[in-house]
């Protein structure tokens, strides 16, 4: 596995291929985790970064749109938010 290119991210090529050589060392140590799949994943595949990009911006955008008030009231569970 190799990453080709950085688009969708603010990492630069070596950043992204040094977090995925140590991911693939952890693996091959301890065994396949969820937070490793997802971030070999992320830095083999240029869609994935898409959309984990897109996920979290809305995600950003949908607390600002709340406010701090109700956020705060979702957060502590006080209210019956469905999210």
């Amino acid at each position: 596995m190799k990453v080709d290119n950085t688009n969708h991210s603010s990492k630069t090529l070596k950043q992204m291929q040094d977090k995925l050589a140590q991911c693939l060392a952890f693996e091959k140590k301890y065994g396949k985790t969820t937070r490793t799949t997802a971030m070999i994943k992320w830095c083999t595949s240029e869609q994935y970064r898409k959309n984990v990009k897109a996920f979290n911006t809305a995600t950003a955008n949908t607390m600002k749109a709340m406010g701090p008030y109700k956020w705060a009231e979702v957060v502590s569970k006080k209210t019956n938010y469905i999210l």
